[in-house]
């Protein structure tokens, strides 16, 4: 086996683990924010633009991978699973802020 050889393992995607993470901030800081009421909300409402600022950081990459692959023809379904998922929380909070 020579230095230049292809490793037989793959690395992990990272994208695989960081994926879920605006996700979960998105439901630890709704939890919290529940509780509030009236003018309490109004102001625990700025904490909310975390998940979005986690969210579009990881979705960004996200989805310049699920164009690469698309483009190289290799597309992956669990490439768009985790676009997805890093996605859901701007998609919330929009629905949330017109909606609710």
């Amino acid at each position: 086996m020579s230095l230049f050889d292809e490793p037989s393992q793959k690395p992990p995607d990272p994208l695989r683990w960081i994926c879920w993470l605006p996700l979960l901030s998105l439901f630890v800081i709704e939890v919290y924010v529940r509780n509030f009421d009236g003018w309490g909300a109004w102001t625990a409402a700025p904490i909310l633009i975390l998940p979005g600022l986690i969210s579009l950081t990881i979705l960004i990459p996200a989805l310049i991978a699920c164009v690469a692959e698309v483009r190289a023809g290799t597309m992956k379904p669990m490439t768009f699973l985790y676009t997805l998922a890093a996605g859901l929380p701007i998609v919330w909070l929009g629905v949330r802020r017109f909606f609710t």
